[in-house]
């Protein structure tokens, strides 16, 4: 524990004054290695200046090469911290003020009610794979982001908070869902950001988009997110047909039900909780060639269950958790 209560006003001080230039010192280190990108290093650097104490339990020593030099923990610290500022953006619409506003407005669409059923991705399950199960799987979180069926913004805004991408946007059909995020990243861009030393005008454009995820042009996209939990086969094999059109390399994440198309890989699938309980999330990827996963593909979409709350479990024998 770092303790002051036992020094001199002018020996706390110089105490304070070393710590806070270790710590500097070793987010510089963490830049370099890769542990941080640069906003998430401009948001550490307020965070040292605002509230040391908030590191008062790191073991330091201005590197990131040995097992106590506490590069992990204050990362973790500034994880915390940016999962903060996430929740501060949502604040004023919770989860089922947003679901009330998907239910009050489906009923004008042709889409599937299925289609339509509300969920929202937590800041924790989306750092973990972005950070980690991405980064593990050789795929970078960076170049442009999508949330497609994106709600009131929580999978953008925390995008543009944990991945490093150029630009991150939202495609959502409920106009008032729609709306509501853009009244987010309002929130984020004028209030939140500001205040914790994120700097926006350098950071990644952040866009929604109010339309059919079907007819968006997403073919540039290096990164996909779809909730994709409670859709129907027939969306999942027209989002499917989209998805042909992306780059090789290029990732898309589905939770419970893989893409039908057999150009994408299956790299991992695991279980992860989000707004509704627990979805298997599929991480997949681009290939030039059909994939090798075709023959499970077609065995798991012959076997779903209507009305199964996860029809990934029977989709994890042959993937890795």
């Amino acid at each position: 524990m770092f303790r002051l209560s036992c020094l001199c006003p002018t020996h706390a001080t110089a105490r304070l004054a070393a710590r806070r230039a270790k710590l500097m010192r070793l987010r510089e280190n963490m830049m370099e290695s890769s542990i941080v990108n640069r906003q998430q290093a401009n948001v550490l650097s307020s965070l040292i200046q605002r509230d040391l104490r908030a590191f008062s339990t790191a073991k330091i020593d201005g590197t990131v090469d040995g097992k106590q030099n506490g590069a992990m923990e204050v990362r973790k610290k500034l994880m915390g911290h940016l999962e903060d500022a996430w929740h501060k953006c949502f604040q004023d619409l919770p989860t089922a003020k947003a679901r009330q506003l998907a239910h009050k407005a489906r009923d004008r669409h042709e889409s599937s009610q299925h289609d339509l059923t509300y969920g929202e991705v937590t800041f924790g399950t989306l750092a973990q794979i972005l950070c980690e199960d991405l980064k593990n799987s050789g795929i970078e979180s960076t170049g442009t982001f999508y949330d497609l069926g994106s709600g009131t913004g929580r999978g953008v805004i925390g995008a543009a908070l944990i991945g490093s991408f150029d630009r991150v946007c939202g495609v959502e059909m409920i106009s008032e869902l729609h709306e509501a995020a853009l009244g987010v990243k309002e929130e984020f861009v004028e209030r939140v950001a500001p205040g914790i030393g994120y700097d926006c005008e350098n950071g990644p454009e952040i866009k929604f988009v109010e339309g059919n995820l079907l007819r968006a042009d997403w073919s540039d996209a290096d990164v996909v997110f779809i909730n994709s939990t409670c859709f129907s086969k027939e969306l999942m094999e027209k989002i499917s047909q989209q998805a042909d059109r992306l780059r090789p390399g290029a990732c898309i994440i589905t939770l419970t039900q893989p893409l039908t198309s057999s150009y994408f890989d299956i790299l991992k699938s695991i279980k992860y909780d989000y707004s509704w309980g627990t979805a298997t999330t599929h991480i997949q990827v681009r290939s030039e060639k059909p994939s090798q996963n075709a023959e499970q593909k077609t065995r798991y979409w012959s076997k779903k269950i209507p009305g199964k709350k996860d029809f990934g479990a029977l989709f994890d024998g042959y993937t890795s958790a």
